[in-house]
């Protein structure tokens, strides 16, 4: 292996999985190869300890990179239009075998002047003073080993540092990008005009560290030595023991968030819990933590992933009479009072929550929710410390407005976030008898518009099954993609403990409920085998129709749809948002057919309980609709050989012989697929259908038979 690589991944993966050091996909390493001719460099969006010596990385001329920062044109373009010939001039300099389409960091031109082995990180330690008012003048006297030589152009002002000889860098906050690149440019040139060499540490103000040296040993002891100093003047914080919180009380305020959030922003978005640490405790008891909290983004890390500080939700006065209880504090109106507060001056609407007495809370895209929660967990450590140093320093809002309309950052979030599109992105759904047949066509529908989908079967194997063809992990054409969201979920439709736990694990895991889709079907008989149909459609003659039979189809059928509908319903009227229920009958429930005196029944009462359900939670904006197509013969357990020989000997006709006939009684004359009835879903399931409700939707026109 080439050794600059070598020496790449090893630095990458020791820092990255510090969450101290750096957090989520942030901070940035490289190492120049010995000829001088190449420098290797984590890619845009990667995290460090996510590094390998297959991903993660390009490998740039550097020649090529150094005559970005030397290009006097790029210095006239305007902001935005020199960040993306940045970006374009970065990708022609890669020289790799690479096709991924990863690009490298945008601070490789900012990496390129400096020393052979670079190290940038955002340590606790070193942000408790880059992020302070008075940060500057703790470092100037923390690094007190030697004079700080006189002030250098452009800002920059060295502070004595960990070596007897020579001091480290300050550079004053800086937009990023090409930028920072210049500004650093002159500081380094400056510093090794007066020192004969260049700086080994940098702090960057509302940033972070730099940490350059010649080989990759010393650059990892340079940066635990400055980690080091610079947390023993950091006293941490008197840890507490965090409460045991009640499943229903973390449920209530998950969707008590999503309510606030899609009220003030118009998104769709799952809320994730995370667990209660002994320093969020500690934070939480802290009588400045609102205040603490009020100052807007330290740093762009903040800013770009969890879109500033975290919002404090906290009682403003304690009761009189007993004790203020934690879910309390997580009222929706002052949720979504907060959040349009942040959009009115400008700011984004923040996706971390603090709720005091239960713990952080975010609402973001799931991919992305552990690195805000990291990210948050971290800036409250460094606001914690910096209000010993004169008070946190914040971005102001040019600096933020220049961040946010960044396309480099927007890149980087984009990768983070896993963000998909679809008409549906970021609803919260479940679709019963997901493992095969209908279910699993609407559920793959449902996941390609951009929903994330509990996929809810008896058969736990079944659902899996679905999960990765949807993921992509079986290979087949119709994956959606490593970005889709689902789970599977074991679930028996005609058990109330059994649909409670189901839904438990869908609230726990993307907390809320946009979309229920009942098409639950045939279900394994105790010895592993496919039943032929009876369990929801016995075809039998009226006189032969086994009472047994007529009751399972009445309990998968009827009991089945009627209790996950239910346990359903609760769910989105608790969260305020409205919802979509769509139940799977069928053209028999409009139509009669001979011989199906179960089907029949239940496929039409399937209807009027739909109907009556979308009379009763409509002033909850909750639309109800049924779906009743002909036969789909592709993918369903029912049309298997046996079932196939019932309706042969029904119609008199031969078994190859059936599914043309049945096609053949369609006003179009075509089959009908489960991918067309999925379609179908999804458009009820959408804005576009927004005023329908209480109706049943045919996708094939049948004739009676």
């Amino acid at each position: 292996m080439n050794e600059a690589l070598a020496d790449l991944i090893r630095i990458s993966n020791v820092m990255g999985k510090d969450s101290t050091l750096v957090q989520g996909g942030g901070g940035n390493t490289s190492v120049k190869s010995a000829d001088g001719k190449y420098m290797y460099i984590k890619a845009s969006g990667t995290a460090l300890k996510d590094m390998t010596t297959k991903k993660g990385w390009r490998r740039l001329r550097l020649d090529s990179v150094l005559s970005i920062i030397k290009d006097k044109s790029i210095v006239r373009l305007d902001a935005q239009a020199r960040e993306i010939e940045v970006v374009n001039r970065l990708l022609l300099a890669c020289d790799d075998e690479v096709t991924s389409g990863a690009r490298p960091s945008v601070e490789s031109h900012l990496h390129a002047f400096l020393d052979r082995c670079v190290i940038h990180l955002h340590p606790i330690a070193v942000g408790a003073y880059v992020n302070a008012k008075n940060g500057k003048a703790k470092l100037g006297k923390l690094f007190k080993g030697t004079a700080p030589p006189k002030r250098l152009s452009q800002g920059g002002r060295p502070l004595a540092g960990t070596s007897k000889s020579l001091p480290s860098l300050w550079v004053p906050y800086t937009d990023p990008g090409f930028t920072l690149a210049k500004r650093i440019e002159k500081l380094v040139v400056h510093y090794e005009n007066r020192f004969g060499k260049k700086p080994a540490i940098l702090f960057l103000q509302k940033h972070g560290l730099f940490i350059s040296a010649d080989t990759a040993d010393a650059a990892l002891r340079l940066v635990r030595k400055i980690i080091k100093l610079c947390s023993s003047k950091l006293k941490k914080p008197k840890a507490h023991k965090p409460k045991t919180l009640v499943y229903e009380d973390i449920v209530a305020a998950k969707l008590a968030i999503r309510k606030a959030v899609f009220d003030a922003t118009g998104q769709y978005l799952p809320v994730d819990y995370f667990l209660t640490t002994e320093p969020l405790a500690a934070f939480m008891r802290r009588k400045d933590a609102a205040k603490l909290l009020a100052t807007p983004a330290m740093n762009p890390d903040e800013l770009v992933y969890a879109n500033g500080s975290a919002i404090w939700l906290g009682p403003r006065k304690r009761k009189k009479n007993g004790v203020r209880k934690p879910l309390e504090n997580c009222n929706v109106n002052t949720i979504t009072r907060k959040l349009r507060a942040l959009v009115n001056k400008g700011q984004k609407p923040a996706a971390a929550f603090l709720v005091k007495g239960m713990g952080l809370f975010v609402a973001a895209p799931k991919k992305a929710a552990p690195v805000i929660a990291e990210i948050t967990l971290c800036s409250l450590l460094v606001r914690t410390y910096a209000a010993k140093f004169g008070g946190v320093l914040a971005l102001t809002k040019r600096e933020q407005d220049f961040i946010n309309n960044w396309e480099a950052e927007a890149f980087r979030k984009k990768l983070a976030s896993g963000d998909r599109e679809g008409e549906l992105k970021n609803r919260i759904a479940v679709v019963t008898g997901a493992g095969s047949g209908l279910g699993r066509s609407i559920a793959i529908s449902l996941a390609r518009a951009g929903a994330m989908v509990g996929l809810a079967d008896i058969d736990t194997e079944a659902a899996e099954e679905t999960a990765a063809l949807i993921k992509g992990d079986s290979g087949e054409e119709c994956a959606t993609g490593e970005q889709a969201e689902v789970i599977a979920v074991q679930c028996n439709v005609t058990s109330e403990a059994s649909i409670r736990r189901g839904f438990k694990a869908v609230l726990g895991n993307w907390g809320g409920l946009d979309i229920l889709v009942n098409a639950a079907g045939p279900v394994r008989d105790p010895t592993g085998k496919v039943s032929n149909g009876a369990g929801v459609a016995p075809a039998y003659p009226l006189v032969d129709m086994p009472v047994d039979k007529w009751r399972l189809a009445l309990e998968v059928n009827l009991t089945g749809y009627f209790l996950v509908a239910k346990e359903a319903a609760r769910i989105m009227i608790q969260q305020g948002m409205g919802g979509s229920i769509i139940n799977i009958s069928s053209k028999s429930g409009l139509e009669a057919s001979r011989n199906n005196t179960a089907y029949n029944a239940t496929k039409a009462g399937e209807i009027h309980m739909a109907r009556g359900w979308a009379l009763e939670l409509g002033e909850y904006g909750i639309r109800v609709n049924c779906l009743a197509p002909g036969d789909v013969f592709e993918g369903p357990r029912i049309w298997n050989p046996e079932y196939i020989k019932v309706c042969a000997k029904k119609y008199g006709i031969k078994p190859e012989e059936v599914i043309p006939y049945y096609v053949s009684k369609t006003a179009l004359n075509r089959e009908i697929t489960g991918h067309d009835i999925a379609d179908s879903v999804v458009f009820l399931c959408s804005d576009r259908a927004r005023t329908i409700t209480g109706q049943t939707l045919a996708p094939l026109e049948i004739f009676p038979f």
